[in-house]
C-alpha cells in the first residue's frame, strides 16, 4: 500500500511539472488602451530570427504570427498593413537546463542514508515575449511573456496548437483592464 501511495505521489509531481506555463504581463498605467483598434508587425531583428530557426526551423515565425494575429483579433484589434494604432513585436528565447530529482531515502522496509533514486532531466526552457509599442511615441505600452519547458512537438499541427495555447494564455491579459 505504501509503495502504491509513493508511485501515485511521484506521478502527480511529474504531471504537474509537464503541464506548467508561467505567464506574466506588465503595462504602462497611463495609457488609454481603448484607443488602440488596429495592429501591424514591427520589423524583426536578425538576432530574433536566428533564435527561432534554432528552435523549429523556418516555420516557427509563421506559427507565432498566426497565433498572435488570431489572439489580437480576439482581443479586439484588427490587422492592417500600414497606419496601425499599435505595433506588435515578439521575441523567442531559450536556454538549456537540467533538473535533478532525488526520489527519497530508503526503499520498502530498508531505510538507507542515501537517495535511492536520482533522475537527471535535460530540457530546453523557452520564453516567448510579446510587446505592443505605440508607433507615435515609439514606447512600449504592454508586455506579456510566458516561460515553459520546450518539448518537441510530435507533428506540425501539435506544434501550432502548443504555440497557440501559449499565445492565448499571454493575451488573456490584454487589454489590461
Amino acid at each position: 500500500m505504501r509503495r502504491l501511495q509513493w508511485i501515485c505521489a511521484m506521478s502527480v509531481l511529474v504531471l504537474m511539472g509537464c503541464a506548467g506555463i508561467a505567464v506574466q504581463y506588465d503595462y504602462d498605467p497611463d495609457v488609454d488602451f481603448t484607443r488602440y483598434k488596429t495592429f501591424s508587425w514591427m520589423p524583426m531583428s536578425t538576432q530574433d530570427s536566428g533564435a527561432r530557426e534554432n528552435l523549429s526551423g523556418p516555420f516557427i515565425e509563421k506559427r507565432i504570427r498566426k497565433s498572435l494575429a488570431e489572439g489580437l483579433t480576439t482581443s479586439g484589434l484588427r490587422y492592417v498593413t500600414e497606419g496601425a494604432d499599435v505595433l506588435v513585436a515578439y521575441q523567442l528565447r531559450y536556454e538549456r537546463k537540467s533538473e535533478v530529482r532525488a526520489g527519497g531515502y530508503g526503499a520498502g522496509y530498508i531505510h538507507a542514508p542515501y537517495p535511492y533514486a536520482v533522475d537527471v532531466r535535460k530540457y530546453r526552457e523557452g520564453t516567448l515575449i510579446v510587446d505592443l509599442v505605440d508607433p507615435e511615441t515609439k514606447e512600449l505600452i504592454w508586455r506579456g511573456w510566458s516561460v515553459s519547458d520546450l518539448r518537441r512537438a510530435v507533428d506540425p499541427q501539435q506544434e501550432q496548437e502548443k504555440i497557440a495555447w501559449a499565445v492565448r494564455t499571454i493575451l488573456e491579459h490584454y487589454p489590461p483592464y
